[in-house]
């Protein structure tokens, strides 16, 4: 039973054998496609989530008691408007 319906494929193939071209084409477009988009949504998600974890939590290497790390803060005095004070 299993080699009747081996070589009725193959027959069936060689009389249609652009569709047969076609639908091989259609289903290694579609399989490659599916591949590249899980890809792409995987990365897209990695890096989504490490942006929100880097802004969450600190870096462990920080240290808080060093001010030199962080850039000064300088605002407009509106009284005087001719002096910045720094922060």
């Amino acid at each position: 039973m299993f080699v009747i319906d081996w070589l009725q494929t193959c027959e069936f193939v060689r009389e249609n054998s652009e569709r047969f071209i076609l639908y091989c084409l259609c289903g290694c477009l579609i399989g490659i496609s599916v591949i590249f988009m899980t890809i792409i949504i995987v990365l897209y998600i990695d890096k989504r989530f490490k942006i929100k974890s880097n802004y969450q939590s600190p870096q462990i290497n920080m240290k808080y008691d060093d001010k030199s790390c962080y850039l000064p803060i300088y605002r407009y005095n509106c009284r005087t408007h001719t002096e910045f004070y720094h922060v």
